[in-house]
């Protein structure tokens, strides 16, 4: 029904009593007919089109302007039923739809991460390469590593570092390379300098088809021990040496020199009659020979 008046306040209520129940009318149909109303028009005023079976509201005027509210010709349940269910309308039910659209580029924008603002957290951006060591910066050789020493640590070798449970399983090849102790090696080994220390230092050389000799250092004597682990020949520090056949050379030499120098005298070329007599004594480490001699010759002896 459209049929609203407009009543003036002049008019008595009693005058007015047709209009006034006009007016409930047309506002419980809702304005019902087959065309939408042209006067008396109130923004947000509703429009039962009956011919349509369709519900309007006026959003405005000059032009009009009515919004499809409802439409009962296709069964209000059946409008309902593709609302959204409230039963179904939980927090869960929210968060799964919002994860179909999480990630980069999405637009949200969160208030908080983790409960905290942004200001509590750096850029992308930012470093401190004045202050602190720079994000590509490295680092020259600490002595330690959040205070523990490497010897803390597993090392990696070639990019194999320790598993899960912190255990390390390196494939290392040793099939090349000596033991401390116990193992044998071929070829030249170059060393510029080596210190063999002990109580008594010794260093063994085997020949494989022959003896094994050593060369030994012990209560300040150098020298060759022979098969047997005896001393052969040693040096003392004064540079003396003694060797298993001659005992100390200097006293060997000394000892021949005096022979010598005994043949010596002992081959003169007299004409006459000699009477010698030798005397051989020893001033410290050296040996002395004295002789007279008593010639009847003309060689002056």
């Amino acid at each position: 029904m459209q049929n609203f008046t407009d009543i003036p306040s002049s008019r008595t209520l009693s005058d007015s009593l047709i209009e006034i129940l006009n007016n409930d009318k047309t506002a419980i149909s809702c304005n019902s007919g087959t065309t939408f109303p042209t006067t008396n028009q109130q923004v947000g005023m509703l429009c039962y089109r009956g011919d349509q079976l369709k519900l309007y509201q006026l959003i405005s005027t000059n032009p009009d302007s009515w919004r499809l509210i409802m439409d009962l010709a296709s069964g209000i349940d059946t409008q309902f039923a593709a609302k959204l269910n409230a039963a179904t309308y939980t927090a869960a039910d929210v968060l799964a739809k919002l994860l179909t659209v999480d990630g980069a580029g999405t637009g949200l924008d969160a208030d908080l991460l983790d409960g905290q603002q942004a200001s509590a957290f750096a850029s992308s951006t930012h470093n401190h390469n004045a202050t602190y060591l720079g994000i590509t910066a490295k680092a020259v050789d600490a002595d330690k590593l959040d205070g523990y020493d490497s010897t803390a640590f597993v090392r990696s070798v070639n990019g194999a570092g320790p598993d899960a449970s912190g255990n390390s399983t390196l494939n290392i090849d040793l099939s090349s390379r000596v033991a401390k102790t116990g193992d044998t090696m071929i070829g030249n080994l170059t060393l510029p300098s080596a210190t063999i220390t002990g109580t008594a230092p010794t260093l063994t050389m085997q020949d494989t088809d022959n003896v094994t000799r050593k060369l030994h250092v012990n209560s300040n004597l150098m020298g060759f021990l022979n098969s047997s682990d005896g001393w052969d020949m040693y040096a003392n520090n004064s540079g003396q040496i003694w060797t298993s056949n001659y005992g100390w050379l200097h006293d060997r030499f000394a000892a021949k020199a005096a022979e010598d120098r005994m043949n010596a005298v002992s081959t003169l070329n007299c004409y006459g009659s000699l009477n010698n007599q030798d005397a051989l004594s020893k001033s410290g480490a050296t040996l002395v020979v004295q002789r007279n001699c008593n010639c009847n010759c003309d060689c002056r002896c």
